[in-house]
């Protein structure tokens, strides 16, 4: 079954609500599915858990922020739900490979990524998750393979 439609949902919602605290359940609401529904779905059909790709999301649009913005890091933490600075720079290196001061001086180049059909982001430096993901499970045409959220 495609569940095309479902993954769509869930990243309009995130992206829609990446500067907001995301209520899963409300998520489900919307979908029209269990919680465990669409974490499984997603997980079947992007290679990353829900929770990751938010966080994700989260981390990506923070660092455009951090190049664009002369903003406080931890406004720009706060923004974004992060309980503090130190929560923040630990999430945020772990996704980036820099800490947010690091990544504001050396300013790595970001990139604009497709989420889904018709949403694009922000994406973050180096190698896309997905990508990895399909290079792990032995796929190299890109019309076999999911990017970022959705299969193409």
């Amino acid at each position: 079954m495609n569940h095309y439609i479902l993954i769509w949902s869930v990243c309009t919602f995130v992206e829609t609500r990446v500067q907001e605290e995301i209520n899963l359940e409300e998520l489900a609401l919307q979908t029209g599915f269990s919680l465990a529904h669409v974490r499984d779905i997603f997980r079947q059909n992007t290679g990353k858990s829900l929770s990751h790709y938010i966080q994700e999301r989260k981390i990506a649009n923070a660092a455009q922020e951090l190049l664009y913005t002369d903003q406080k890091i931890i406004d720009i933490a706060m923004r974004y739900g992060f309980s503090g600075r130190t929560v923040f720079s630990r999430v945020f290196r772990r996704h980036t490979g820099y800490t947010p001061s690091q990544f504001r001086l050396e300013q790595p180049l970001l990139t604009r990524i497709r989420l889904c059909a018709g949403v694009f982001g922000v994406g973050l430096p180096g190698i896309t998750e997905a990508s990895a993901h399909c290079h792990k499970q032995g796929k190299t045409d890109a019309a076999e393979c999911t990017v970022n959220c959705a299969p193409k």
